[in-house]
C-alpha cells in the first residue's frame, strides 16, 4: 500500500476551517485522487503545548502506480487552488509505503 501524507503544520495564529476541509476539500481530493481511502487525524494540544500539527490527512492508494496516476491527473490543479480558502498553513507532501 503507498500513501500520499498531507502534513500542515501548525503556527501561531493559523488559521484552519476544519468544517470546509472535511465537507469540501476532502471530498474533491478523493474524487481526483481516486485514493482507496484517507484517514483524517487533527492535531490536539498536548498538556499546555500547542499542537505541533493542525492537521495530517493520511490518503492510501493500493499501488505506486495508482498514487502515481493520481498525482499526474490534471484536476489536481483544482485541488491545489482550493488549499487558501480552509487554510493559510503551508502543507508539506509526503510519499509514503506501508510496511
Amino acid at each position: 500500500t503507498m500513501s500520499l501524507n498531507v502534513i500542515y503544520p501548525n503556527h501561531d495564529s493559523a488559521r484552519f476551517d476544519t468544517s470546509y476541509y472535511r465537507s469540501t476539500h476532502i471530498p474533491l481530493a478523493m474524487k481526483v485522487m481516486k485514493a482507496s481511502s484517507v484517514v483524517l487525524i487533527e492535531g490536539v494540544p498536548n498538556g499546555t503545548s500547542a499542537a505541533p500539527y493542525a492537521m495530517i490527512a493520511h490518503f492510501q492508494f493500493p499501488s505506486s502506480e495508482a498514487l502515481k496516476a493520481a498525482l499526474a491527473n490534471p484536476a489536481m490543479t483544482e485541488v491545489r487552488a482550493d488549499v487558501p480558502k480552509f487554510t493559510d498553513i503551508k502543507p508539506t507532501v509526503m510519499l509514503g509505503k506501508s510496511l
